[in-house]
């Protein structure tokens, strides 16, 4: 195992952090290594806000649960896809801008290929990282806050910071139920996947003095339901085209 895959295995997700902030410099290299992920065709469709005024931190937080880690952190960013742009590029050219669904894909992709990247940058830097999903709760408004232009979609937020916790790792689905050879498997091995994912997820919430449960319990009343319905009118809003 090299240092890079160590760095990769060595991630947890920070729900607790100290109330020091995050240099500029680190900031500015984290954002430098976020910028040499892959981009589709050289689009580079993507940016990340760095909100800074308490104000709207607290307002955010509020927003996202509550979750007061999004204020308390060192740096917070909400990241978001980006098509702005392009948009003013075939403006100022008087050129059409009509992608669609694959100018919002692509875009979407961009900036979770960079929040990776970023992420992995300040974890190498000794930060603790949490991605929030959150932000997602109430876009609309959470863009009253921000005030974005058309072709600007936040995806979600990330907090950075010092740690002030040391949670042990969550496990994950055993690699052989992820990589396939040449064809998917069948439904059979997909559940005995699960069943033995579930006895190793059990005994992870156990030793994190939880109350032991089945991935798969947690799947079922995750996906049972629509999550977020508001989503396609927000982006659509923001000037998103989703056919």
């Amino acid at each position: 195992m090299n240092d890079t895959i160590h760095s990769m295995h060595a991630h947890r997700s920070i729900r607790r952090f100290t109330d020091e902030i995050v240099p500029r410099e680190h900031i500015l290299e984290a954002t430098k290594a976020g910028q040499a992920a892959a981009t589709s065709s050289a689009v580079q469709s993507y940016s990340a806000l760095h909100i800074t005024d308490n104000e709207k931190r607290q307002a955010i937080a509020d927003l996202c649960g509550p979750q007061q880690k999004v204020h308390d952190c060192g740096a917070f960013f909400v990241i978001c896809a980006d098509n702005r742009r392009h948009m003013v590029m075939h403006e100022r050219h008087a050129r059409t801008f009509d992608q669609r669904l694959e100018a919002f894909l692509v875009s979407v992709i961009d900036a979770t290929l960079f929040a990776q990247n970023f992420t992995l940058a300040f974890e190498s830097m000794g930060y603790g990282t949490c991605y929030i999903g959150g932000l997602r709760n109430d876009l609309h408004a959470v863009n009253d806050i921000l005030k974005l232009p058309d072709g600007v979609f936040p995806v979600y937020g990330l907090c950075v910071g010092h740690p002030n916790e040391q949670p042990i790792a969550r496990p994950r689905l055993a690699p052989e139920a992820i990589l396939h050879e040449n064809v998917y498997p069948d439904d059979d091995t997909i559940m005995r996947d699960i069943e033995s994912y579930d006895e190793v997820y059990r005994a992870y919430l156990q030793a994190r003095g939880a109350a032991p449960a089945n991935w798969s319990d947690a799947m079922l009343k995750r996906f049972e339901k629509v999550a977020r319905p508001a989503l396609a009118s927000f982006y659509e809003s923001q000037g998103a085209r989703i056919d």
